[in-house]
């Protein structure tokens, strides 16, 4: 197992004082994220409005660039977003969903953003399918394909399922997709930081998810990519003053407000500023560190959990090859949600979800003791519970 990504340790607080699993929900901030959040608002205490046009759009279009090297995507084709649900507003509203190709292909194993987002379209006349779980751990990307017609307009899937850390391969989804004329929206909450993409290999055609898990970046900075020559070619009709050619033409004319020529026709009001200076140290210390060293040493502490649960008798509710999972392990038992419960209480921060139970994701920043600590204290407790 490489260690030489312990030396980035230091750079978060929140390791000296406990045994800090849980970077799958929230990622542990970097000291530096507070100067960050501090020259914010030395900008607006000194410039005021002129923040605007200086360091203030700058941070923005710097974030959408971190993003951009983080995804593997070509200049100009991601947009910053506040989360995930705004990014699939503004995908969605692209398309007329009334007419015949009205369908949306999705998996039952998506976070309750996903769900209720896309049921909410059949009010705008889509018809949702949604392809079940054999194992309650992952849904087969081939069932998935076949659900896909020429009725679809969009397929939605994770690409690492919340419940379980499961891959799913999104390639095959691309091109199930694109045979039939529809397009692909891969959800990467759960990936980016943790596992390398290249967008244009998966075939995607939108990608989304947010910095504040694998990236360390805080919530409200969430991204969304669009494939480069999809760009001109879609107009949103969730849009605003930051989504058009002209922010200022108050009174556009007979002509109507012109959406933006590149990718910030994506956006709509004013982004999220203080959000993007959370998030830059985070994303960037994870770009320094490597994501091909962060995956590879995440396999490895992940391995070593699932080969400490397994002594131990602990159901694993992921997946046993470290290559089809991110870097969470969810480990479910009898008491499971009691025994998170005492571990928090104790230090020791993992968390727990239905259907999935204690969930334990070691980072780039982990060392191999901790897990050592983690099973430890969790041998005591489930004995003290008599489980």
């Amino acid at each position: 197992m490489r260690d030489d990504l312990l030396r980035f340790r230091d750079r978060f607080p929140i390791l000296s004082a406990k045994t800090y699993l849980a970077s799958h929900s929230l990622g542990a901030v970097p000291r530096a994220t507070e100067e960050a959040l501090r020259e914010y608002y030395r900008e607006w205490a000194t410039l005021g409005i002129e923040a605007w046009s200086g360091p203030w759009w700058e941070a923005m279009e710097s974030f959408a660039r971190d993003l951009e090297t983080v995804l593997g995507a070509p200049a100009e084709t991601v947009a910053p977003m506040l989360n995930v649900t705004r990014a699939m507003a503004a995908v969605t509203s692209c398309f007329d969903w009334s007419g015949e190709r009205n369908k949306v292909v999705t998996t039952a194993m998506e976070f309750s953003t996903t769900r209720p987002f896309l049921a909410g379209l059949e009010r705008l006349g889509a018809e949702l399918v949604v392809v079940p779980s054999d194992d309650g751990m992952r849904v087969d990307a081939g069932r998935v394909a076949e659900a896909i017609d020429e009725r679809t307009r969009l397929v939605v899937s994770s690409h690492v399922f919340f419940r379980s850390g499961a891959m799913m391969d999104l390639r095959t989804l691309a091109d199930a997709a694109h045979e039939k004329g529809a397009y692909l929206l891969g959800d990467g909450y759960q990936t980016a930081g943790c596992v390398p993409i290249d967008v244009r290999e998966l075939g995607v055609d939108f990608y989304t998810g947010g910095c504040h898990k694998w990236l360390c970046g805080g919530p409200g900075a969430g991204f969304l990519y669009v494939r480069e020559d999809l760009i001109p070619r879609l107009r949103p009709a969730l849009t605003g003053w930051f989504g058009l050619q002209d922010p200022f033409a108050y009174d556009p004319g007979p002509g109507g407000f012109e959406p933006s020529a590149g990718i910030h026709r994506f956006l709509a009001g004013t982004t999220n500023i203080p959000g993007f200076y959370a998030a830059r140290e985070g994303v960037r210390t994870v770009l320094e560190a490597g994501i091909g060293n962060i995956r590879e040493r995440s396999m490895a502490l992940t391995s070593r959990v699932v080969e400490l649960a397994s002594e131990r008798g602990i159901e694993i509710r992921s997946p046993l090859r470290a290559s089809e999972r991110s870097g969470m392990v969810c480990l479910q038992f009898e008491g499971s949600e009691a025994a998170t419960a005492a571990l928090v209480r104790g230090g020791v921060i993992v968390d727990w979800r239905p259907d999935c139970g204690l969930r334990v994701s070691p980072h780039f920043y982990n060392t191999e003791d901790e897990l050592g600590v983690f099973f430890e204290r969790l041998d005591a407790v489930r004995e003290k519970a008599g489980v």
